[in-house]
């Protein structure tokens, strides 16, 4: 029996917004003591997603890794690793802020009326993703939660996403056909992972990346932002019935 379309998308920048990050990159390039350098050109988001690529629950990784994407825009370490330290705290006390990003309500009830299957593949924690779960009751129209703590790797690495279609397949009984399934995200990691689990990608320009970027990825669909999702040819008949 044929499956109607799986949509897995990823989490942050995609369905919620990134305000608690954007605010505490904000305050902390406001401050001269990092002396930072190479940043004219770098938005909010950038230093935003920096980090968010950056953090791991490994503390030495992420130390390792901050200091080496963040040495071009702060040229010394132990300011780096302050930098690190203090985003990481500060960041939280904000996610308040976080809503579901524009568009997105509006489509995912139609998606779900349509009887699409839809879940969400993030490299967050368990504990984060399932706090915005509850706050933003997801599972009004999700069926699937996996978090970094679901797989033992991370995106770009396929796992998670087929570790989210065990858990579809174990759920609803259908065999899954890959050209009907679809990774949403908005960095090029994202459709590199979907690549990686061979199924289709869909970039949105709405979010982290950028149009470079993301158009360097080939991805299955570039789209201006969530809402062009339902415009989708393969989608149109099931929106339809």
């Amino acid at each position: 029996m044929s499956h109607p379309p799986i949509l897995l998308f990823d989490f942050d920048g995609v369905i919620i917004t990134q305000k608690s990050l954007e605010y505490t990159a904000s305050k902390l390039i406001k401050s001269d003591f990092y002396r930072w350098r190479n940043i004219e050109n770098m938005r909010l988001i950038d230093f935003a997603r920096l980090f968010e690529e950056s953090d791991s629950k490994n503390k030495l990784l992420a130390f390792k890794q901050i200091n080496k994407v963040y040495k071009p825009i702060i040229p010394n370490i132990w300011k780096r690793n302050l930098f690190f330290i203090k985003f990481r705290r500060m960041y939280p006390k904000f996610e308040w802020l976080e809503s579901l990003k524009p568009n997105l309500e509006v489509v995912l009830e139609k998606l779900k009326k349509a009887g699409f299957i839809l879940g969400i593949v993030s490299n967050t924690s368990k504990k984060r993703l399932d706090n915005f779960r509850q706050k933003l009751q997801l599972d009004n129209y999700f069926s699937v939660f996996i978090s970094r703590d679901e797989s033992p790797y991370r995106k770009p690495n396929p796992y998670p996403i087929i570790t989210a279609l065990i858990k579809i397949k174990e759920i609803t009984n259908y065999s899954i056909k890959k050209n009907n399934v679809y990774y949403i995200g908005d960095l090029p990691a994202d459709i590199q992972c979907a690549k990686n689990a061979d199924i289709n990608s869909i970039a949105l320009l709405s979010g982290h990346g950028t149009k470079e970027d993301l158009e360097k990825s080939k991805p299955t669909f570039l789209l201006p932002n969530i809402k062009y999702i339902i415009e989708i040819e393969q989608f149109k008949k099931f929106l339809l019935n």
